[in-house]
């Protein structure tokens, strides 16, 4: 999808989209700038898709964001930071 070329690293985004249900997730595109990234949300999530944006820690070198290792290890920082959910029993009245 979308690249930001520019040189500068600060506020870097990227997209990605993630199944809930299956705990899997695709990144389709990265160094991309806030209105970038906002931008790509907005329309990917208009087709019906779960898409998000998660902050670089640095630009990243490769081309592909689908091949990125720095991609998958920002993703991956994220999920970690994330709390635990709570479930909760609910109780079924018919």
């Amino acid at each position: 999808m979308r690249q930001t070329n520019e040189n500068t690293s600060v506020n870097l985004k990227l997209v990605m989209l993630f199944d809930w249900r299956k705990q899997i997730y695709c990144i389709c595109s990265h160094n991309l700038s806030p209105e970038d990234a906002s931008v790509e949300v907005t329309e990917l999530r208009r087709d019906g898709l779960p898409a998000f944006t998660v902050a670089h820690r640095s630009r990243h070198l490769q081309d592909d964001a689908e091949e990125c290792e720095a991609c998958r290890a920002d993703v991956q920082q994220c999920v970690n930071s994330l709390p635990a959910l709570e479930t909760r029993k609910r109780e079924f009245r018919p």
